[in-house]
């Protein structure tokens, strides 16, 4: 087998198996595009804000998975 291939297999599974957590990530990065292409922020606040949307989307998934650890 080529292992490019089963690399991009396994990326791609780890993508779809949390579905939120990918569109949460886009979306982030979709606003803070979009709010630096407009004019609105320059490249540090940018920067700070994407990394704490990142942080905000991660501590959900976090949170949302222990949540159901909690239930079964």
């Amino acid at each position: 087998m080529n292992i490019f291939g089963d690399v991009l297999k396994e990326l791609g599974k780890m993508f779809v198996a949390d579905l939120r957590l990918t569109l949460a990530t886009l979306l982030s990065v979709l606003l803070v595009a979009l709010l630096m292409h407009q004019g609105w922020v320059d490249a540090a606040i940018a920067g700070l804000l994407l990394t704490l949307l990142c942080i905000a989307v991660l501590a959900e998934a976090v949170l949302r998975e222990v949540k159901q650890r909690k239930h079964r």
